[in-house]
């Protein structure tokens, strides 16, 4: 059975519930949930397997997903644990921002509502992260490397696998395909929040 998500205008006002394959199918403004892990001066961000539906392989925040039509913004933790499998309580997340995005891949034109938070974690935390198969690594960036890649004053970022610390260079080509908005928005914000 397929996933029923809230449906939203433009101005997110409700407009009804429909299945999410029909709403990334007629671009119609959902809501999502993401979770971008920090330590200190770095941030982690997954590589996405190539066995998922939508983005194969590519890099994006740590966590992420659709929110349910009959949750809230709470219920995004789910994710953190689906993905992550850490349980955390929603008040352990700091609120980023939320901002709407809008993405076409294929045939899906993809509407939503990010809900963005953040999460810090230990070296504790880290080392008990048992990722699902939907991620197939973690990647640990420096903060100031991920903001002049997000305002576009380096092409790419560098980053270290968070089991084997192998080194892995990517570009915005690699990430999913987020509006420079998007990252100039996230970059800023995770830069100055301290």
């Amino acid at each position: 059975m397929s996933e029923l998500l809230n449906v939203y205008y433009k101005n997110r006002k409700l407009k009804g519930v429909d299945s999410r394959q029909k709403i990334h199918q007629q671009g119609e403004w959902h809501e999502t949930f993401q979770c971008i892990f920090t330590q200190d001066d770095n941030i982690f961000l997954q590589k996405r397997s190539s066995n998922v539906k939508d983005y194969k392989g590519m890099i994006d925040v740590t966590v992420g997903g659709h929110l349910l039509n009959n949750e809230t913004v709470d219920n995004g933790t789910r994710e953190i644990e689906e993905e992550m499998g850490l349980q955390v309580g929603f008040e352990s997340l700091s609120f980023l921002c939320t901002l709407p995005e809008e993405m076409t891949s294929g045939d899906m034109i993809d509407r939503e509502f990010i809900n963005i938070y953040t999460l810090e974690v230990s070296e504790e935390d880290v080392s008990s992260i048992q990722h699902d198969t939907e991620v197939e690594y973690l990647l640990k960036i420096n903060l100031e490397d991920f903001y002049n890649f997000c305002i576009n004053n380096a092409e790419n970022c560098k980053g270290y696998k968070v089991i084997s610390e192998e080194e892995i260079t990517f570009t915005k080509s690699d990430f999913l395909p987020y509006s420079n908005a998007y990252f100039m928005c996230i970059g800023a914000l995770l830069y100055y929040r301290k």
